[in-house]
C-alpha cells in the first residue's frame, strides 16, 4: 500500500511516545481502516515480473526459537560520513555506570518485576529464559514473548489476541499464512478500573515475532475488538512500538530529570492499532500483542515532551541502485533530548543522525531499528561506523535554537523493483526520525 508520506508520518508519532511524556493531542477525526498491502511475493502496482523478495526479514527469534528462517539484505557500502567534530557536548553520566547486568527479568536493577535487569529501552526477543512464561501452550512461535500482568490495584495489562488458544475459531481472528503482510487497523479495548484518569510512567510493550510496527491512538467507548474499523472518536496519541519490545522507562527507572513526565489514561476507551505484521514463515502464525501499565499518583506527573519528527523522502530508486537519502531540520528553541530511533525498511542498511557536526545516533540492523535514550543513567553503545554497529552518544544531549538535525539513511536496493515511499518491508522504503524532546522542538510538516 502506498501511503502519502504527511498522513503516514502525523499517524506515526504515536510510536515516539513510547518512553515519553503527555505529547499527543486531542482531536475529533473518526478513525479509519487502512487496506490491508499485498503479500509478500506479490508483484507491485506498476512492476512487472515477480518481485524478487530476496533475503525475508525475520524479527531476532527468542528461546527456545534457536534459528529465523530470514536473512537481511547485504550490507551496502557505507557512503562517506560527516565530520564528527562535536559542536554541541552531551552531558555524560556523573560516574561510569556499572556493567550492564544481563539477568533474569524483574532481576537486578529492575524496578517492576516485568522490567529488564539491563538499561536498554528496545528488545527483539525477551530478557528471560522462560519460554512459556504466562503458560500459554498455544502451539505457535512466540509464548515466550507474553507479560505476566500487573498485580490488582498496580496497574492493568491490555490484550490483542486470543482468548481462547483451543477454540481455533478464536485463533483465526490473529492467524496469519506464510507469505502473508498486513499493514492493518485492530482496535482492542482498555479495561477499565473507575470512572476518572488513570496516571502512568512506565509502560511494557511486547508483541510477537513478525510484527514490525504498532502505532496506537485512544479512542473512546468499547468498540467491538479485532481488525477492521476502529470507530470511536479520536482523543490522542497512545505509546506505541517499532520493535518487538518497548520498555519505557528501561529497567522501569526514568532519570532523575525525567522523573516529572508523565502520561494520563482515561477510563472507557480503547486503543485504535496500526498495527504491521508480516510471516515469513512456512508455517501460520499469531498476531498478538501485550501492554502492561503500571499506575503512579497524579502528583508525580510534572512535565510534557514534544515530538521529533524528520522525514527523508523516498522518491524513486532504481533496482540494483544505492542511494543515501538526507534531510535537515532547524532546532526551535532550546531544549535537550528524551529519545530519537530512525524508521526504516529492509533496504536502508544504515540510518544515521547527527546534531551540527555531531554522529549522535547511528543504527545498522533494520530488524531491530534500535531506540536510544538520552539522560543521565543511561549509557548508549558509541556509535562505531567503522564496525557497523549501533550507537548513540550517552548522557544529557542539550540543543539550542537554530541547530541543525541532519538524517542520512544508506539505501541499497538489490531487488528488482523500484523502491518509493511505502509501508512495505521488501517493496517500500522509508527515513523519518522520530523522537522526543523537552523545550524547544524540531522538525514537524
Amino acid at each position: 500500500m502506498k501511503l502519502n508520506a504527511k498522513l503516514y508520518t502525523s499517524v506515526i508519532l504515536a510510536a515516539c511516545a513510547a518512553a515519553c511524556g503527555d505529547s499527543g493531542t486531542d482531536s475529533t477525526a473518526t478513525v479509519t481502516t487502512p487496506t490491508p498491502i499485498a503479500p509478500i511475493g506479490a508483484p507491485a502496482a506498476g512492476s512487472t515480473g515477480s518481485i524478487g523478495v530476496g533475503p525475508a526479514p525475520v524479527a531476532p527469534p527468542a528461546a527456545p526459537v534457536t534459528s529465523g528462517p530470514g536473512v537481511r539484505p547485504p550490507a551496502a557500502p557505507a557512503p562517506a560520513m560527516n565530520p564528527t567534530a562535536p559542536v554541541a557536548t552531551p552531558q555524560p553520566p556523573a560516574a561510569p555506570p556499572a556493567a550492564p547486568m544481563v539477568g533474569e527479568m524483574g532481576t537486578g536493577a529492575a524496578r517492576f518485576p516485568d522490567a529488564c535487569a539491563e538499561r536498554r529501552p528496545s528488545w527483539g526477543k525477551p530478557c528471560n529464559s522462560n519460554p512459556d512464561p504466562c503458560n500459554l501452550k498455544s502451539g505457535y512461535p512466540g509464548d515466550e514473548f507474553c507479560l505476566v500482568p500487573p498485580p490488582e490495584g498496580k496497574g492493568i495489562q491490555v490484550h490483542f489476541g486470543p482468548k481462547n488458544y483451543k477454540d481455533m475459531a478464536e485463533v483465526r481472528k490473529y492467524l496469519i499464512q506464510p507469505g502473508e503482510e498486513f499493514n492493518q487497523t485492530a482496535v482492542v479495548n482498555v479495561p477499565d478500573t473507575g470512572t476518572g484518569n488513570r496516571y502512568f510512567q512506565y509502560m511494557k510493550v511486547s508483541m510477537r515475532p513478525g510484527s514490525h510496527h504498532l502505532i496506537n491512538n485512544l479512542v473512546t467507548g468499547h468498540p467491538a475488538e479485532g481488525f477492521g474499523v476502529c470507530g470511536g472518536t479520536s482523543m490522542g496519541s497512545f505509546p506505541g512500538t517499532q520493535n518487538l519490545i518497548t520498555e519505557s522507562p528501561p529497567q522501569g527507572i526514568p532519570a532523575p530529570e525525567n522523573e516529572g513526565l508523565g502520561r494520563t489514561l482515561p477510563n472507557n476507551v480503547s486503543i485504535c492499532q496500526n498495527y504491521h505484521r508480516y510471516n515469513v514463515t512456512d508455517k501460520p502464525a499469531i498476531s498478538e500483542i501485550w501492554y502492561n501499565i503500571w499506575w503512579i499518583p497524579e502528583s508525580q506527573i510534572k512535565e510534557k515532551t514534544s515530538p521529533v519528527t524528520v522525514n527523508g523522502l523516498v522518491t524513486s530508486i532504481p533496482p540494483g541502485a544505492k542511494q543515501s537519502i538526507t534531510a535537515t531540520a532547524t532546532a526551535s528553541g532550546n531544549g535537550r533530548f528524551v529519545q530519537l530511533f530512525g524508521h526504516r525498511h529492509a533496504h536502508t542498511v544504515r540510518f544515521a543522525t547527527w546534531l551540527n557536526d555531531m554522529l549522535i545516533y547511528d543504527s545498522w540492523d533494520w530488524v531491530e531499528s534500535r531506540i536510544f535514550n538520552y539522560d543521565s543513567i543511561t549509557m548508549n553503545p558509541a556509535p562505531n561506523p567503522t564496525a557497523k554497529t549501533d550507537g548513540a552518544v550517552s548522557g544529557i544531549l542539550p540543543f539550542k535554537s537554530g541547530d541543525k538535525i541532519k538524517i542520512q539513511c544508506d539505501i541499497n536496493n538489490d531487488s528488482n523493483v523500484t523502491l518509493r515511499f511505502a509501508n512495505e518491508l521488501m517493496t517500500g522504503e522509508m527515513c523519518i526520525l522520530f523522537g522526543a524532546t523537552v523545550g524547544g522542538t524540531i522538525g514537524g510538516f
